[in-house]
Protein backbone atom coordinates (compact mmCIF):
# COMPACT_ATOMS: atom_id res chain seq x y z
CA UNK A 1 0.00 0.00 0.00
CA UNK A 2 3.13 2.59 0.76
CA UNK A 3 4.03 2.22 -2.70
CA UNK A 4 0.90 2.49 -4.26
CA UNK A 5 0.61 5.69 -2.07
CA UNK A 6 3.67 7.26 -2.64
CA UNK A 7 4.03 6.12 -6.74
CA UNK A 8 0.43 7.95 -7.31
CA UNK A 9 1.66 11.31 -5.07
CA UNK A 10 4.75 11.81 -7.17
CA UNK A 11 2.92 11.32 -10.45
CA UNK A 12 0.19 13.32 -9.60
CA UNK A 13 2.53 16.35 -7.98
CA UNK A 14 4.56 16.05 -11.46
CA UNK A 15 1.86 16.60 -13.32
CA UNK A 16 0.91 19.81 -11.16
CA UNK A 17 -1.92 18.66 -9.20
CA UNK A 18 -2.99 21.16 -6.29
CA UNK A 19 -1.49 19.29 -3.07
CA UNK A 20 -4.43 18.26 -1.42
CA UNK A 21 -5.65 16.15 -4.86
CA UNK A 22 -2.15 14.88 -5.17
CA UNK A 23 -2.97 13.41 -1.00
CA UNK A 24 -6.59 12.81 -1.44
CA UNK A 25 -6.59 10.40 -4.31
CA UNK A 26 -3.63 8.05 -3.46
CA UNK A 27 -4.85 7.90 0.17
CA UNK A 28 -9.16 7.31 -1.25
CA UNK A 29 -7.46 4.47 -3.48
CA UNK A 30 -5.39 2.82 -0.99
CA UNK A 31 -7.92 2.98 1.55
CA UNK A 32 -10.29 1.20 -1.55
CA UNK A 33 -8.00 -1.37 -2.76
CA UNK A 34 -6.74 -2.32 0.65
CA UNK A 35 -9.16 -2.09 3.06
CA UNK A 36 -12.30 -3.32 0.65
CA UNK A 37 -14.03 -4.69 4.05
CA UNK A 38 -14.58 -1.08 5.73
CA UNK A 39 -17.23 1.01 4.89
CA UNK A 40 -16.49 3.65 2.83
CA UNK A 41 -18.08 6.64 5.14
CA UNK A 42 -14.95 5.87 7.21
CA UNK A 43 -12.95 7.95 4.77
CA UNK A 44 -15.14 10.41 4.81
CA UNK A 45 -15.46 10.70 8.79
CA UNK A 46 -11.59 10.63 8.91
CA UNK A 47 -11.17 13.49 5.88
CA UNK A 48 -13.99 15.76 8.63
CA UNK A 49 -12.53 14.40 12.03
CA UNK A 50 -8.79 15.81 11.31
CA UNK A 51 -10.06 19.24 11.03
CA UNK A 52 -12.70 19.12 13.79
CA UNK A 53 -9.91 20.14 16.60
CA UNK A 54 -10.70 23.06 18.97
CA UNK A 55 -7.02 23.51 18.60
CA UNK A 56 -7.31 23.92 14.90
CA UNK A 57 -9.21 27.13 15.00
CA UNK A 58 -6.14 28.98 16.22
CA UNK A 59 -4.73 29.03 12.62
CA UNK A 60 -7.55 30.88 10.52
CA UNK A 61 -7.49 33.68 13.30
CA UNK A 62 -4.02 33.98 13.24
CA UNK A 63 -4.24 33.95 9.86
CA UNK A 64 -6.72 36.42 9.17
CA UNK A 65 -5.11 38.85 11.88
CA UNK A 66 -1.76 38.44 10.02
CA UNK A 67 -3.92 39.52 6.37
CA UNK A 68 -5.14 42.68 8.13
CA UNK A 69 -1.93 43.80 9.65
CA UNK A 70 -0.19 43.49 6.11
CA UNK A 71 -2.16 46.20 4.99
CA UNK A 72 -2.33 48.35 7.64
CA UNK A 73 0.29 50.45 9.45
CA UNK A 74 1.54 48.21 12.01
CA UNK A 75 4.48 47.13 9.78
CA UNK A 76 5.31 51.05 9.08
CA UNK A 77 5.10 51.99 12.51
CA UNK A 78 7.64 48.84 13.29
CA UNK A 79 10.08 49.99 10.73
CA UNK A 80 10.44 53.23 11.98
CA UNK A 81 10.94 52.51 16.17
CA UNK A 82 13.51 50.47 15.58
CA UNK A 83 15.32 52.05 12.14
CA UNK A 84 15.48 54.54 15.42
CA UNK A 85 17.19 52.33 18.03
CA UNK A 86 20.13 50.22 15.52
CA UNK A 87 20.10 52.88 12.28
CA UNK A 88 23.16 54.03 13.43
CA UNK A 89 25.01 51.08 13.77
CA UNK A 90 27.40 49.72 10.15
CA UNK A 91 24.00 47.83 8.19
CA UNK A 92 21.96 49.88 10.08
CA UNK A 93 18.57 49.91 8.24
CA UNK A 94 19.48 45.86 7.09
CA UNK A 95 19.60 45.05 10.98
CA UNK A 96 16.74 47.07 11.34
CA UNK A 97 15.00 45.04 8.81
CA UNK A 98 15.95 41.77 11.15
CA UNK A 99 14.43 42.97 13.99
CA UNK A 100 11.39 44.51 12.39
CA UNK A 101 10.88 41.28 10.89
CA UNK A 102 11.44 39.25 14.53
CA UNK A 103 8.92 41.49 15.96
CA UNK A 104 6.28 41.18 13.22
CA UNK A 105 6.42 37.32 13.17
CA UNK A 106 5.33 38.00 17.05
CA UNK A 107 2.15 39.75 15.81
CA UNK A 108 1.53 37.63 12.44
CA UNK A 109 3.15 33.52 12.00
CA UNK A 110 3.64 33.40 8.71
CA UNK A 111 6.17 34.27 6.32
CA UNK A 112 4.62 35.91 3.31
CA UNK A 113 2.70 38.82 5.52
CA UNK A 114 6.15 39.64 6.91
CA UNK A 115 7.53 40.39 2.96
CA UNK A 116 4.16 41.81 2.00
CA UNK A 117 3.85 44.48 5.07
CA UNK A 118 7.62 44.79 6.06
CA UNK A 119 9.33 44.38 2.77
CA UNK A 120 7.50 47.14 0.47
CA UNK A 121 8.50 49.76 2.99
CA UNK A 122 12.09 48.49 3.70
CA UNK A 123 13.02 47.43 -0.27
CA UNK A 124 13.24 50.60 -1.61
CA UNK A 125 14.70 52.39 1.70
CA UNK A 126 17.76 50.03 1.48
CA UNK A 127 18.05 50.71 -2.07
CA UNK A 128 17.98 54.56 -1.60
CA UNK A 129 20.55 54.15 1.00
CA UNK A 130 23.04 52.63 -1.31
CA UNK A 131 22.77 48.86 -0.19
CA UNK A 132 22.99 46.23 -2.93
CA UNK A 133 19.49 44.72 -4.16
CA UNK A 134 21.09 41.24 -3.67
CA UNK A 135 22.21 41.93 -0.17
CA UNK A 136 18.59 43.84 0.13
CA UNK A 137 16.43 40.92 -1.09
CA UNK A 138 18.65 38.58 0.82
CA UNK A 139 17.65 39.98 4.31
CA UNK A 140 14.57 40.79 4.00
CA UNK A 141 13.05 37.49 2.58
CA UNK A 142 15.39 35.82 4.47
CA UNK A 143 14.06 37.41 7.71
CA UNK A 144 10.91 36.71 6.98
CA UNK A 145 11.22 33.00 7.88
CA UNK A 146 11.50 34.48 11.28
CA UNK A 147 7.75 34.90 11.59
CA UNK A 148 7.87 31.24 11.44
CA UNK A 149 9.82 30.48 14.30
CA UNK A 150 8.63 33.14 16.78
CA UNK A 151 5.55 32.28 17.30
CA UNK A 152 2.62 32.33 16.94
CA UNK A 153 3.46 30.23 13.94
CA UNK A 154 0.94 28.53 11.76
CA UNK A 155 3.30 25.78 11.17
CA UNK A 156 3.73 25.30 15.43
CA UNK A 157 -0.29 25.04 15.56
CA UNK A 158 -0.19 22.14 12.63
CA UNK A 159 2.35 20.34 14.38
CA UNK A 160 1.38 20.57 17.46
CA UNK A 161 -2.16 19.14 16.69
CA UNK A 162 -1.11 16.42 14.31
CA UNK A 163 1.24 14.99 17.09
CA UNK A 164 -0.73 16.07 20.05
CA UNK A 165 1.94 18.06 21.63
CA UNK A 166 1.27 20.97 23.73
CA UNK A 167 1.13 24.19 21.12
CA UNK A 168 1.82 26.45 24.09
CA UNK A 169 5.13 24.63 24.92
CA UNK A 170 5.99 25.09 21.11
CA UNK A 171 5.52 28.42 21.18
CA UNK A 172 7.49 28.92 24.09
CA UNK A 173 10.58 26.89 22.75
CA UNK A 174 10.37 29.23 19.42
CA UNK A 175 11.57 32.25 21.37
CA UNK A 176 14.58 31.00 22.04
CA UNK A 177 15.39 29.56 18.94
CA UNK A 178 13.63 32.24 16.69
CA UNK A 179 16.08 35.41 18.95
CA UNK A 180 18.90 32.88 18.29
CA UNK A 181 18.71 32.88 14.70
CA UNK A 182 17.52 36.50 14.29
CA UNK A 183 21.22 37.29 16.28
CA UNK A 184 22.89 35.71 13.61
CA UNK A 185 21.81 36.82 11.07
CA UNK A 186 22.64 40.41 12.68
CA UNK A 187 25.89 39.54 13.45
CA UNK A 188 26.37 38.29 9.96
CA UNK A 189 25.02 41.86 8.40
CA UNK A 190 27.25 43.65 10.95
CA UNK A 191 30.27 42.26 10.11
CA UNK A 192 28.97 42.57 5.88
CA UNK A 193 28.44 46.33 7.11
CA UNK A 194 31.80 46.84 8.70
CA UNK A 195 34.06 45.03 5.60
CA UNK A 196 32.41 46.94 3.20
CA UNK A 197 31.61 49.75 4.52
CA UNK A 198 27.77 49.71 4.80
CA UNK A 199 25.97 53.37 4.96
CA UNK A 200 24.44 53.96 8.27
CA UNK A 201 21.76 56.29 9.39
CA UNK A 202 22.16 59.22 11.95
CA UNK A 203 21.92 58.51 15.58
CA UNK A 204 18.49 59.00 16.26
CA UNK A 205 17.76 61.53 19.48
CA UNK A 206 15.84 60.92 22.75
CA UNK A 207 12.75 63.05 21.46
CA UNK A 208 13.00 60.69 17.67
CA UNK A 209 12.95 57.47 19.55
CA UNK A 210 10.45 58.19 22.22
CA UNK A 211 8.28 59.99 19.44
CA UNK A 212 8.64 56.53 17.27
CA UNK A 213 7.89 54.38 20.06
CA UNK A 214 4.66 55.91 20.63
CA UNK A 215 3.78 55.94 17.31
CA UNK A 216 4.25 51.67 17.76
CA UNK A 217 3.01 51.59 20.96
CA UNK A 218 0.15 49.67 20.14
CA UNK A 219 2.15 47.61 17.71
CA UNK A 220 4.92 46.40 20.05
CA UNK A 221 1.75 45.99 22.71
CA UNK A 222 0.15 42.79 20.29
CA UNK A 223 3.10 40.44 21.41
CA UNK A 224 3.32 41.54 25.14
CA UNK A 225 -0.58 40.84 25.25
CA UNK A 226 -0.54 37.27 23.17
CA UNK A 227 2.44 35.47 24.39
CA UNK A 228 2.10 36.81 27.83
CA UNK A 229 -1.09 35.50 28.06
CA UNK A 230 -0.01 32.13 26.74
CA UNK A 231 2.98 31.69 29.07
CA UNK A 232 1.68 32.78 32.35
CA UNK A 233 -1.62 30.54 31.49
CA UNK A 234 -3.82 32.86 31.30
CA UNK A 235 -5.49 32.24 27.87
CA UNK A 236 -5.07 29.23 25.76
CA UNK A 237 -3.35 29.63 22.42
CA UNK A 238 -6.40 29.20 20.30
CA UNK A 239 -7.97 32.35 22.65
CA UNK A 240 -4.67 34.03 22.32
CA UNK A 241 -5.66 33.74 18.04
CA UNK A 242 -9.36 35.33 18.72
CA UNK A 243 -7.90 37.95 20.58
CA UNK A 244 -5.18 38.57 18.52
CA UNK A 245 -7.96 39.51 15.77
CA UNK A 246 -9.88 41.49 17.53
CA UNK A 247 -6.82 43.78 19.14
CA UNK A 248 -5.51 44.02 15.70
CA UNK A 249 -9.20 45.01 14.03
CA UNK A 250 -9.15 47.55 16.95
CA UNK A 251 -6.05 49.12 16.39
CA UNK A 252 -5.74 49.41 12.60
CA UNK A 253 -9.23 50.73 12.93
CA UNK A 254 -9.99 52.72 15.31
CA UNK A 255 -6.61 53.63 16.36
CA UNK A 256 -4.30 54.27 13.41
CA UNK A 257 -7.50 54.31 11.00
CA UNK A 258 -5.53 53.26 8.47
CA UNK A 259 -8.56 50.97 7.17
CA UNK A 260 -12.23 51.12 6.57
CA UNK A 261 -15.06 48.63 7.56
CA UNK A 262 -15.44 47.42 4.12
CA UNK A 263 -11.59 46.85 4.44
CA UNK A 264 -11.62 43.85 7.02
CA UNK A 265 -15.03 42.54 5.28
CA UNK A 266 -12.80 42.44 1.68
CA UNK A 267 -9.74 40.72 3.84
CA UNK A 268 -11.71 38.39 5.46
CA UNK A 269 -13.03 36.92 2.15
CA UNK A 270 -9.93 36.84 0.73
CA UNK A 271 -8.59 34.94 4.23
CA UNK A 272 -11.36 32.60 4.02
CA UNK A 273 -10.37 31.53 0.65
CA UNK A 274 -6.39 30.17 1.60
CA UNK A 275 -7.93 29.21 5.04
CA UNK A 276 -10.06 26.89 3.06
CA UNK A 277 -7.45 25.21 0.94
CA UNK A 278 -5.07 24.89 4.17
CA UNK A 279 -8.29 22.89 5.75
CA UNK A 280 -8.66 20.95 2.86
CA UNK A 281 -5.13 19.97 2.85
CA UNK A 282 -5.75 19.30 7.03
CA UNK A 283 -8.38 16.79 6.33
CA UNK A 284 -6.38 15.03 3.56
CA UNK A 285 -3.28 14.87 5.59
CA UNK A 286 -5.33 13.36 8.32
CA UNK A 287 -6.65 10.60 5.98
CA UNK A 288 -3.06 9.60 5.38
CA UNK A 289 -2.12 9.57 8.20
CA UNK A 290 -4.81 7.26 9.67
CA UNK A 291 -3.91 4.81 6.34
CA UNK A 292 -0.32 5.23 7.44
CA UNK A 293 -0.82 4.36 10.70
CA UNK A 294 -3.45 1.47 9.91
CA UNK A 295 -0.50 -0.22 7.32
CA UNK A 296 1.58 0.17 10.14
CA UNK A 297 3.85 1.66 7.82
CA UNK A 298 5.81 4.15 11.34
CA UNK A 299 6.06 1.28 13.24
CA UNK A 300 8.03 -0.34 10.37
CA UNK A 301 10.13 2.65 10.45
CA UNK A 302 10.44 1.88 14.12
CA UNK A 303 11.95 -1.32 13.74
CA UNK A 304 13.87 -0.81 10.29
CA UNK A 305 16.00 2.25 12.57
CA UNK A 306 16.32 0.24 15.73
CA UNK A 307 19.73 0.71 16.90
CA UNK A 308 20.72 3.69 14.77
CA UNK A 309 22.80 6.32 16.47
CA UNK A 310 19.83 8.88 18.02
CA UNK A 311 22.17 11.33 16.50
CA UNK A 312 21.99 10.03 12.88
CA UNK A 313 18.06 9.98 13.44
CA UNK A 314 17.78 13.30 14.07
CA UNK A 315 20.47 14.15 11.34
CA UNK A 316 18.21 12.15 9.07
CA UNK A 317 15.07 13.70 9.94
CA UNK A 318 16.60 17.16 9.30
CA UNK A 319 17.36 16.09 5.41
CA UNK A 320 14.12 14.99 5.22
CA UNK A 321 12.05 17.74 6.03
CA UNK A 322 14.83 20.14 4.19
CA UNK A 323 14.55 18.63 1.36
CA UNK A 324 10.82 18.13 1.89
CA UNK A 325 11.26 21.89 2.31
CA UNK A 326 12.55 22.83 -1.30
CA UNK A 327 9.68 21.60 -2.98
CA UNK A 328 6.60 21.39 -1.04
CA UNK A 329 5.01 24.81 1.15
CA UNK A 330 5.82 24.13 4.83
CA UNK A 331 2.37 23.10 5.47
CA UNK A 332 2.07 20.29 3.41
CA UNK A 333 5.51 18.49 4.49
CA UNK A 334 4.14 19.29 8.01
CA UNK A 335 1.16 17.54 7.30
CA UNK A 336 2.75 14.65 5.42
CA UNK A 337 5.84 13.94 6.98
CA UNK A 338 4.99 14.59 10.93
CA UNK A 339 2.65 10.88 11.13
CA UNK A 340 6.11 9.06 9.81
CA UNK A 341 9.11 10.47 11.85
CA UNK A 342 7.31 11.84 15.14
CA UNK A 343 6.98 7.50 16.36
CA UNK A 344 10.65 8.15 15.24
CA UNK A 345 11.90 10.45 16.96
CA UNK A 346 9.79 9.17 20.08
CA UNK A 347 11.42 5.71 20.43
CA UNK A 348 14.72 7.12 20.70
CA UNK A 349 13.29 9.58 23.39
CA UNK A 350 13.17 12.72 21.51
CA UNK A 351 11.33 15.51 23.22
CA UNK A 352 8.32 15.92 21.45
CA UNK A 353 8.88 19.81 21.50
CA UNK A 354 12.09 19.81 20.38
CA UNK A 355 11.45 17.59 17.40
CA UNK A 356 8.44 20.34 16.86
CA UNK A 357 10.82 23.25 16.70
CA UNK A 358 13.09 21.25 14.55
CA UNK A 359 10.67 20.03 12.00
CA UNK A 360 9.12 24.14 12.36
CA UNK A 361 13.04 25.08 11.63
CA UNK A 362 13.63 23.07 8.61
CA UNK A 363 10.24 24.28 7.23
CA UNK A 364 11.09 27.79 7.48
CA UNK A 365 14.89 27.27 5.43
CA UNK A 366 12.98 25.29 3.05
CA UNK A 367 10.94 28.60 2.48
CA UNK A 368 13.99 30.72 0.92
CA UNK A 369 15.24 27.26 -0.52
CA UNK A 370 15.57 26.66 -4.12
CA UNK A 371 14.17 25.27 -6.30
CA UNK A 372 10.16 26.06 -5.11
CA UNK A 373 10.71 28.10 -1.78
CA UNK A 374 7.46 29.62 -0.99
CA UNK A 375 8.97 32.81 0.30
CA UNK A 376 11.48 33.11 -3.19
CA UNK A 377 8.17 33.17 -4.95
CA UNK A 378 6.14 35.94 -2.61
CA UNK A 379 8.99 38.10 -3.35
CA UNK A 380 8.89 37.49 -7.19
CA UNK A 381 5.58 38.34 -7.20
CA UNK A 382 5.60 41.30 -4.37
CA UNK A 383 8.68 43.34 -5.70
CA UNK A 384 8.71 42.26 -9.92
CA UNK A 385 12.07 41.14 -9.30
CA UNK A 386 12.88 37.58 -11.59
CA UNK A 387 13.56 34.42 -9.58
CA UNK A 388 17.42 34.71 -10.66
CA UNK A 389 18.14 37.75 -8.66
CA UNK A 390 16.44 36.85 -5.69
CA UNK A 391 18.28 33.76 -5.12
CA UNK A 392 21.93 34.64 -4.87
CA UNK A 393 21.15 36.99 -1.96
CA UNK A 394 20.03 34.03 0.37
CA UNK A 395 23.02 32.26 -0.09
CA UNK A 396 24.45 33.21 3.09
CA UNK A 397 21.05 33.43 4.83
CA UNK A 398 20.54 29.54 4.19
CA UNK A 399 24.38 28.29 5.38
CA UNK A 400 23.68 30.51 8.93
CA UNK A 401 20.03 28.83 9.43
CA UNK A 402 21.54 25.55 8.93
CA UNK A 403 24.78 25.72 11.20
CA UNK A 404 21.30 27.31 13.95
CA UNK A 405 19.26 23.91 13.17
CA UNK A 406 23.15 21.89 13.71
CA UNK A 407 23.05 23.56 17.04
CA UNK A 408 19.38 23.05 18.18
CA UNK A 409 19.83 19.80 16.76
CA UNK A 410 22.69 18.79 19.01
CA UNK A 411 22.05 20.95 21.87
CA UNK A 412 18.26 20.86 22.61
CA UNK A 413 18.31 22.85 25.80
CA UNK A 414 18.29 25.62 23.10
CA UNK A 415 14.65 24.83 21.89
CA UNK A 416 13.45 23.40 25.76
CA UNK A 417 14.95 26.15 28.92
CA UNK A 418 11.84 28.35 28.23
CA UNK A 419 9.47 25.56 27.99
CA UNK A 420 10.82 24.18 30.65
CA UNK A 421 9.97 27.00 33.19
CA UNK A 422 5.98 26.87 32.03
CA UNK A 423 4.00 26.45 35.08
Amino acid sequence: MFYILVSIFLILLLFGTPIFIAIIIPSLISFFTTFQNLNETLAIQRLIGGIDTFSLLAIPFFMFAAAIMSEGRIGGRLVSFVNSLVGHLPGGLALATVVTCTLFGAISGTGPAAIVAVGTILLPALLKEGYSEKLALGTIVSSSTLSMLIPPGVAMILYGVISGTSIGKVFISGISVGLLTSAFFMLFIFIYAKKYNLPRSKRATFKEVLHSFIQAFWALGFPVVILGGIYLGIVTPTEAAAIAVAYVIIVELLIYRSLKPLDIYRIAASSGRVIAMIFILIAAGSLLSWLLTVAQIPQMLVSLLDGMNPILILLLINVIFLIAGMFLDPNSSIIILTPLVYPVAMSIGVDPVHLGILIVMNASIGMITPPFGLNIFVATGTFKVPYERVVPGLVPFIFISIITLLLVTFIPEIALWLPNLMP
